[in-house]
């Protein structure tokens, strides 16, 4: 029996154009500096299914390679790529994948996807880029820690080596940072693997007790919003070994960075995304689509 992945979506659009509105008093400002408001492009929709050749469901699912099985993993793919005129997907490129193993097929997956094109207002179709993560579940198999990566560093502002008011130190050169012994993943690791470009990275301010508890947390700067309040949670969750002055476990201030470690994709692994030998939608196709 043929084992399939199950597909899933991920809303990797980066090129939405929204609109750009203004408004103005005409008897002050002169017409013919006033710019029209940026159109709003409408993103492509997947439509596999939706014309007769592609009828079957199965050109949608991603096959499991020989690797992958022997492995006994599952995992998952960014695909990045451009969806042209005539919704057919271009220059796909893997932004990361969860092992190589799944590198090959993602690649070849993503070929036979056929989209109604991305238009304009005013129903001109145009180029439009995108992401898709491809997700590879099997019962049985199982899944891979997610590699993040961590490193502690002294918080901004730092005055003093000696303790607060409050009897916490700040890290410096003179103490003995803490370290992290678990990473409990609150939803972080899913977030920042999506991030079409960088890695998710984060910087967030904890304080580590004596007991290892984190507490207290500030973010300095995360990638993107979205990340923030994923990171804090995952590290207050997480286990410490607290950090140390002249030998002795002490309450500590740190900085705490964290980001999405790629796992590397060998060449010899990838091979080009083939030539779908399935057709691009016809003039008709499109037409009919493009009205709905």
């Amino acid at each position: 029996m043929r084992l399939f992945s199950i597909i899933l979506l991920t809303l990797g659009f980066v090129a939405v154009h929204g609109y750009a509105q203004q408004t103005a008093n005409s008897a002050d400002v002169d017409n013919s500096s006033v710019q029209a408001p940026e159109k709003k492009t409408i993103p492509p929709k997947m439509l596999n299914q939706q014309l007769i050749h592609f009828s079957n469901p199965q050109t949608r699912d991603a096959e499991f390679s020989a690797e992958a099985r022997a492995k006994g993993i599952n995992g998952r793919c960014l695909i990045s790529f451009t969806v042209d005129v005539k919704g057919m997907p271009q220059a796909i490129k893997p932004v990361r994948c969860s092992d190589p193993a799944f590198g090959s097929s993602s690649l070849a997956t993503v070929a036979k996807y056929r989209f109604k094109p991305a238009t304009t207002e005013d129903g001109d179709p145009v180029e439009y880029h995108l992401s898709i993560e491809i997700d590879y579940r099997r019962d049985g198999n199982f899944d891979p820690v997610a590699p993040i990566r961590h490193a502690f560093s002294a918080p901004p502002g730092i005055a003093s080596s000696g303790p607060g008011a409050d009897g916490v130190y700040p890290l410096t050169n003179s103490a003995a940072p803490p370290t992290m012994t678990r990473f409990i993943d609150d939803g972080y690791g899913t977030a920042a693997f999506n991030s079409p470009e960088g890695n998710g990275s984060c910087d967030v301010v904890l304080t580590i007790s004596t007991k290892g508890n984190a507490s207290d947390p500030h973010v300095i700067h995360c990638e993107r919003p979205a990340l923030e309040e994923l990171a804090v949670q995952s590290l207050l969750k997480s286990h410490y070994k607290p950090g140390s002055v002249n030998g002795k476990a002490v309450a500590m201030r740190a900085s705490i960075h964290l980001e999405y470690a790629d796992v590397p994709i060998p060449a010899s692994s990838l091979r080009e995304a083939p030539q779908s030998s399935l057709p691009a939608p016809s003039e008709s196709d499109l037409r009919v689509l493009l009205n709905h």
